[in-house]
């Protein structure tokens, strides 16, 4: 927790004087000495050191006790993304036209945040698309699901139950996990997947790391998948028999992993080698950005998450300038793209012109 607490109190003082800029935004046409002004600057300043307290929170063994704060915390954190958008478009109006209603973004920014609160605790919507293949894998089914957070807020053992129970339903051929499985400590969090042992794939089951698994730095996240019963992917390949069709299914560790630890990288072009003849090649990676690091090796389709499809409106913008889409698919080259928006997400339980998902591709 130490490594947390400079930058914590960094990017404290940015929010905070972001909160300052909004705040002038918003009683820029009410006069000074009010009841109002004075609420709104303590609403404003307490929300503020919760955003920081609630994540420190989140990690102490008495978080239960202190959850509360934890959820508020996390809860402002998603209004502050939505207020300081419409903070930004009536600074922009007031260049051009001054009128006596600054206060309208509070009320717009609240109203939306109730909307994208329960949208972000609603359970994961199914989302099914055909895509085109070879016609030796027509009827090929996998479902994926990406960024689950198990351990953050709501995102709990009972939770999980209810997206395995999900899956089980679509009966696929494949089932893929693409990184980002858990958010806390691997004496916590480990027990709560004991679940997934029952996800029924009629081929196989993957699962490759993302960038959380390795942040946490609390224990063998990939030994625990494989006791369950998935096939994990680093740097490696497997090929599966659909019918008479040969696939290939590599995957790769998330490409911040040198960060965390320098013996790893991730290597896609190793993941894809193979030396035998394959009728269609899918790789599984954390991030679309991975189709960047293919520079040898030919890959039909990518598989990954990462992005939360921008999660709250309009922060994919920002998204957008690190990875090559946000959401959905894009072709690059010979290789299709799909950025899955995430079975849950991380930090606010909101989501606002996104959703949860869990995906299921047949080929046609």
């Amino acid at each position: 927790m130490k490594r947390y607490v400079m930058p914590l109190v960094i990017i404290t003082l940015i929010f905070g004087l972001i909160h300052y800029f909004i705040f002038k935004v918003i009683t820029r046409s009410i006069p000074e000495e009010t009841v109002f002004n004075l609420a709104l600057a303590t609403w404003f300043i307490l929300s503020l050191l919760l955003m920081p307290v609630g994540f420190v929170i989140s990690s102490l063994p008495l978080k239960k006790f202190l959850y509360p704060l934890t959820w508020y915390g996390y809860i402002w954190l998603g209004f502050f993304q939505i207020i300081i958008f419409f903070a930004l478009i009536e600074a922009l109006i007031t260049i051009f036209y001054s009128h006596p209603y600054s206060y309208w973004i509070l009320i717009t920014s609240l109203l939306i945040s109730v909307w994208a609160l329960y949208k972000g605790l609603k359970r994961p919507t199914l989302i099914r698309h055909k895509i085109s293949g070879p016609a030796s894998i027509k009827g090929l089914t996998l479902v994926q699901i990406s960024d689950l957070h198990v351990g953050l807020l709501h995102l709990n053992q009972k939770w999980l139950e209810s997206v395995v129970k999900q899956v089980n339903e679509l009966n696929a051929d494949i089932v893929a996990i693409t990184g980002d499985l858990v958010e806390g400590a691997f004496s916590e969090i480990a027990p709560k997947l004991e679940c997934l042992k029952s996800v029924s794939a009629r081929l196989e089951k993957y699962y490759v790391t993302g960038n959380h698994e390795y942040i946490h730095g609390s224990g063998p996240w990939e030994k625990r998948l494989v006791d369950l019963g998935y096939r994990n992917l680093h740097n490696e390949n497997h090929v599966l028999t659909f019918r008479k069709a040969r696939i290939l299914i590599a995957g790769v560790p998330d490409r911040m992993v040198p960060r965390f630890d320098p013996k790893l990288k991730s290597n896609p072009d190793l993941a894809l080698k193979i030396n035998q003849d394959v009728d269609y090649r899918i790789l599984l990676a954390h991030e679309p950005a991975s189709v960047h690091d293919i520079k040898l090796e030919k890959c039909d389709l990518i598989l990954s998450g990462h992005t939360h499809g921008g999660q709250i409106f309009p922060f994919g913008v920002l998204v957008r300038l690190v990875q090559p889409l946000v959401k959905g698919f894009k072709r690059f080259g010979s290789t299709l793209v799909f950025a899955h928006q995430g079975t849950g997400l991380w930090g606010p339980p909101m989501r606002w012109f996104t959703r949860s998902e869990i995906v299921l591709i047949e080929w046609e």
